[in-house]
C-alpha cells in the first residue's frame, strides 16, 4: 500500500460529515448512516488511534 492509499484509507471515513461525529473529546464516532466503505475505514483508523495511544509513538 502506498503512502497515498494508506491516508486515504485513514481519513476516508471523515469524508462525509453525515457518516460522522465527535464527543466531547473529539474523537470520532460513525453514525448509522456510515456506508461499509466508512466502517472499514474507521476501524483501520481505530487500530492506527489505539497503537499510538499503548506505544506512544505518532507514525502516519
Amino acid at each position: 500500500m502506498t503512502l497515498s492509499d494508506h491516508v486515504k484509507k485513514l481519513l476516508y471515513f471523515k469524508t462525509n460529515p453525515e457518516w460522522v461525529w465527535y464527543d466531547d473529546e473529539e474523537l470520532p464516532h460513525l453514525t448509522e448512516k456510515a456506508p461499509p466503505e466508512a466502517v472499514e475505514s474507521y476501524n483501520y483508523w481505530k487500530e492506527y488511534y489505539e497503537e499510538q495511544k499503548r506505544t506512544g509513538i505518532i507514525k502516519y
